[in-house]
């Protein structure tokens, strides 16, 4: 949740697809087979979730009511926000005169209350009020924010949430400085080092007290090459947590075809293999992941945004290692609709539902629907996802551009229902896609070699 202008500046001058580079193929046609081979089950689903702002105060037009109501109806599994450490007050004691409940910031609690989706709170924010806490870089500053985490783990314990320590420390730790790049030197309040300690700091006091919370190290905002992150992995900063949390923005890429979920991917499978080549098996989830709308800075369509969306998401059901992605944001937090950081709701700032809710909601359907997924690409702009789902055998295709088209063909005279997410069914040989991911249903469970095909 970094502002507009170290977000778009930063994302403007740093290249992504760091993993496989452009690669494009010599012949745009192949044929693939699909049922030929059984499709492993995922043991847990992964969480999908969005993120709102009740927590830090401000106005940014979010009603819990309304808030509540679309968690219901799009079927998230969690809900995203801070727990401010300044705003942060447990009420007085009930029960057995030692048991507390979170009280503070209000606004947080009260939506909460309206809500059966499971929280993920951000641990976080400077505090003034507190010594050193403003950021937490000496002993007693990191003493008064563990403090903070474990009396905040307790409080809130009976909503059996998922905890994040901090936000984007890499590049909000201080304000007003030039963009960080690796893991920052120990004069930089930014740099690893001090997160590091932080968060060791803060998740052995979190565990003394609450030994089976779920607790996320990381919230990494822009990390090129993941030199900030891997400096967490040398640390130890990651022993003993529940996964890495990182956040996921290309939005603002010069090269606008990087502007895109399958550069997300590649950014976030590079991360993968550095933690393999590392030694740690540690999950990972992506708790921010999303793009704006904006008119000016950074222009991406409405329905580009959504077409990415749809496609992270499916991605990620078919990614075991990926244990949850969280959407940046239900609606947009400002009406201005040229402003970079107003823009990044699937809703917009009065709720009116812009396409990406369509192909969210739907896209989570699919992914709660389906007991087996298997990724693959048979050609380089185009993903096919092979599932298993309540309604029988389906695929799932996109192309990873919206310059680019591609066609599947079924052999023989067989003819397939095929529907474009949020749009009319459609019965066919040949099955057209594009970047906005298409549902086809498979008419027989034997296994089909098909015919793909690159259009552009």
């Amino acid at each position: 949740m970094a502002k507009a202008a170290k977000r778009g500046l930063a994302l403007a001058i740093i290249a992504v697809g760091l993993l496989f580079g452009k690669i494009y193929a010599a012949n745009e046609t192949t044929s693939f087979s699909i049922g030929s081979q059984p499709l492993a089950e995922r043991p847990d689903r992964p969480i999908i979730g969005v993120g709102v702002h009740f927590g830090i105060g401000g106005e940014y037009g979010y009603s819990p009511q309304k808030s509540a109501q679309i968690l219901r109806s799009d079927a998230f599994d969690s809900v995203r926000d801070d727990l401010a450490w300044s705003l942060f007050r447990a009420g007085p004691a009930i029960g057995d005169a030692t048991t507390q409940v979170a009280r503070e910031p209000f606004k947080l609690f009260d939506f909460l209350d309206q809500t059966q989706a499971r929280p993920l709170l951000i641990l976080g924010h400077p505090n003034p009020l507190v010594p050193d806490g403003a950021p937490p870089l000496s002993d007693v500053g990191r003493k008064n924010f563990a403090d903070f985490a474990a009396k905040a783990v307790l409080t809130t314990a009976k909503r059996n949430p998922i905890y994040e320590i901090w936000n984007e420390w890499n590049m909000n730790a201080v304000q007003g400085r030039p963009f960080l790049v690796g893991e920052g030197d120990p004069s930089d309040p930014r740099a690893a080092s001090h997160y590091s300690a932080l968060a060791k700091e803060a998740l052995a006091r979190i565990r003394a007290v609450a030994p089976k919370a779920q607790v996320l190290i990381g919230a990494v905002g822009m990390d090129p090459d993941w030199k900030w992150t891997m400096a967490l992995v040398r640390s130890g900063a990651l022993e003993g947590a529940s996964g890495l949390s990182v956040h996921l923005y290309n939005h603002c890429e010069r090269d606008v075809s990087n502007r895109t979920a399958e550069a997300a991917i590649r950014q976030i499978s590079n991360l993968r293999q550095l933690l393999d080549s590392a030694g740690s098996n540690i999950p990972i989830y992506v708790t921010e992941v999303g793009w704006p709308t904006a008119s000016k800075m950074c222009p991406i369509s409405t329905q580009a945004a959504a077409n990415n969306i749809a496609q992270f998401l499916l991605w990620t059901a078919a990614t075991p290692w990926l244990k949850g992605a969280w959407v940046y944001e239900m609606k947009d937090q400002g009406p201005d609709p040229a402003a970079l950081e107003d823009n990044f709701g699937l809703y917009d700032f009065a709720y009116a539902p812009k396409p990406a809710a369509c192909l969210t909601r739907e896209a989570i359907g699919i992914i709660k629907s389906a007991s087996a997924m298997r990724f693959e690409r048979p050609l380089p702009e185009l993903s096919v996802i092979e599932a298993t789902t309540s309604a029988g055998k389906r695929l799932i295709a996109w192309t990873s551009q919206e310059k680019i088209s591609a066609t599947l063909e079924f052999p023989g005279g067989t003819e397939s229902e095929y529907t474009p997410l949020c749009q009319q069914k459609t019965t066919s040989r040949t099955v057209q896609i594009g970047a906005t991911p298409v549902v086809i249903t498979l008419p027989t469970t034997a296994p089909i070699d098909l015919k793909a095909k690159i259009v552009r």
